[in-house]
């Protein structure tokens, strides 16, 4: 666990540096408005990204780590999903954020969607294989290349005085391709695998869907306030909402960094232990939610920097973070229970959950923006979010009680089948009264008994006989219970 987390911390501090990279540079380069415009492409492409590539990289841990699954088949599937999926998100992205999006070029938003929703799920998705099969520490030390592409794409630019959102998108398209190409020829090859294609099964869409839906819908939660505001021609307010919730996103990446490494840990299910899952979720929960109050403190106290940083043309936006502020350690107690959800198998109920967030959000959104533009944004975003972290404790614990009475009623039946058998063992072992001779029911022949004194002596040792092998049955019988209930002492639920 120390060295999932060392090096996911490793590749998350590279993300850092690249997303605060790109947000001062962009930030200092363009208007208001216009990188109002930049996080309202992200409202779009966001939830399709999600759509596209991360439901497949869970569903490659599923198959490969919990059902067993061959990885090359299973590589063969992935690869055809997201080829699928991404070029009909890329177009659906193109549609959607050119109608909305006025701020920003047809052309940008195309390579972007190019870009991030059919070149980059690639490299995603080998990166999982990685995770699956060499480790979560091998799988961290690949990603880094992409925080470094990206830092690479708005680093070039920005020095040469080129930086545009349309340069960016074009030079993070031709980063992710070469990355992309360095998976398929190298990386994959190297896990002994063949980039290749086979038609899924019904079984694979259908975990697909089930996991990319509600990743879809959190993520349109969590950006889609961006496009609204866009979409209500409130583009420099989006440019200072999109300014400050950027500095909520920074400062969430060490919770992010903890909850990947620790999500994993979720998926093996430990037959007849109890209250696993939600034990799990308790233990990380207050992990994060620690660090997420110090994280928390240090924001509200900072959030006048970004003056330094931004400008005086960003001056709202100091505000706004405070806003958002709660959002943190909301964010920090959320994600637990529904890694717990989908560990015990309720992966139905866990997407009902976060679709109903999203719904609500987006309901609140288009309800609050245009009345109080950002801060109906603000609290949308944080009365979804509280909805979303009662929802999901609320059923974790019910469906880890239900799972956890199973479990005692499967106990409580193979102890009565042990003891059944027991009991039977001790009846073979005593006399049966089916083996007497009918003869001795006869009263001529009890006659005939009662004149012969020597029967009577044999008679006679025949009852001690008796009585001395029904006190070792009784004897029997006792110890059999008490091994019996020796043997079915439950453990120790953890």
């Amino acid at each position: 666990m120390i060295n999932d987390v060392a090096w996911s911390s490793i590749s998350d501090v590279l993300a850092i540096i690249a997303n605060m990279a790109s947000f001062l540079c962009l930030a200092n380069s363009l208007p208001p408005e216009r990188y109002g415009g930049y996080v309202g492409i992200y409202g779009v492409i966001g939830p399709l990204g999600a759509f596209s590539w991360s439901g497949l990289s869970l569903l490659v841990l599923q198959r490969v780590i919990r059902e067993k699954d061959e990885p090359q088949s299973t590589l063969n599937r992935i690869l055809f999903l997201s080829v699928g999926q991404g070029a009909a998100a890329a177009v659906l992205a193109v549609l959607l954020a050119t109608r909305a999006i006025e701020q920003v070029s047809t052309s940008a938003i195309v390579f972007m969607a190019i870009a991030e929703l059919m070149i980059f799920p690639i490299t995603q998705a080998t990166g999982m294989f990685v995770q699956a099969i060499r480790g979560f520490a091998a799988a961290a030390r690949l990603r880094i290349v992409v925080p470094l592409v990206r830092l690479s794409a708005v680093l070039i630019p920005y020095s040469l005085g080129m930086l545009t959102i349309r340069n960016l998108a074009i030079a993070w398209m031709i980063g992710f391709s070469m990355t992309a190409l360095g998976c398929l020829t190298i990386v994959l090859p190297n896990l002994g695998l063949r980039p290749g294609f086979a038609k899924p099964s019904g079984t694979y869409v259908k975990t697909n869907l089930e996991l990319s839906l509600p990743l879809t819908a959190s993520n349109l939660q969590i950006n889609g306030d961006k496009a609204i505001l866009n979409y209500f021609d409130l583009a420099r307010d989006a440019g200072f909402y999109g300014a400050a919730y950027r500095v909520i996103t920074l400062s969430q990446l060490p919770l992010r960094t903890l909850n990947q490494a620790l999500f994993q840990r979720f998926l093996p299910n430990e037959e007849g232990r109890l209250g696993q899952h939600l034990n799990r979720a308790k233990r990380f929960t207050t992990v994060s939610f620690s660090l997420s109050l110090v994280i928390s403190a240090v924001i509200f106290l900072a959030a006048p920097i970004l003056r330094f940083l931004l400008g005086e043309k960003f001056e709202e936006s100091v505000t706004i973070v405070r806003w958002l502020v709660p959002v943190v350690p909301l964010l920090s107690i959320s994600r637990a229970p529904l890694n717990g959800l989908l560990g015990l198998g309720k992966t139905t109920i866990r997407a009902g959950v976060i679709v109903s967030s999203a719904f609500l959000s987006m309901v609140l959104y288009f309800s609050l923006i245009p009345i109080y533009s950002w801060r109906g944004a603000a609290v949308g975003t944080v009365i979804s979010e509280l909805f979303l972290t009662t929802a999901g404790w609320f059923f974790l614990v019910r469906y880890q009680r239900e799972a956890d009475a199973d479990t005692m009623a499967e106990r409580a039946k193979r102890r009565a089948e042990r003891e059944e058998a027991g009991a039977d063992d001790d009846v073979d072992e005593g006399a049966d009264p089916d083996d007497a001779d009918p003869e001795d029911a006869d009263p001529a022949n009890a006659e005939l008994e009662d004149a012969d004194p020597e029967d009577d002596g044999d008679e006679q040792e025949a009852e001690e006989g008796d009585a001395e092998g029904s006190e070792s049955d009784d004897s029997d019988t006792e110890s059999s219970d008490t091994e019996s209930s020796d043997d079915v002492s439950e453990p120790e639920s953890t």
